[in-house]
């Protein structure tokens, strides 16, 4: 079942990869935001998520983040989070993982 709360779009910029989420991350979206994260790490250049239009993310859509983050350590193109909304931020600092996902205020140049 595809999750109607969330939008997910993959953006090429340059040798980079700009996946856009907008919505609710939450289990519901998981299958479709984990899919676009695999498949952007299977190119060879870096990967930029915008969560900027997150308006809300559980466990399980910071569940997502770290296991790309993980893939790059293992040899991925590395990830890298642009902008997160209000609500990410909150998540990213009551969990504890900060300063784990590197964020970055620009994208590279299209």
């Amino acid at each position: 079942m595809a999750a109607e709360h969330v939008e997910v779009r993959v953006e090429a910029r340059g040798d980079a990869t700009v996946v856009r989420v907008v919505g609710v991350l939450d289990a519901l979206a998981l299958p479709d935001v984990s899919r676009e994260l695999t498949d952007a790490q299977r190119g060879a250049g870096p990967v930029y998520i915008d969560l900027h239009g997150v308006t809300f993310m559980d466990s399980r859509g910071l569940g997502s983040l770290l296991a790309a983050n993980e893939r790059a350590r293992e040899g991925a193109p590395p990830v890298t989070i642009y902008r997160p909304s209000e609500a990410v931020q909150r998540l990213l600092d009551v969990s504890g993982v900060r300063g784990v996902l590197p964020e970055v205020e620009e994208l590279p140049a299209p």
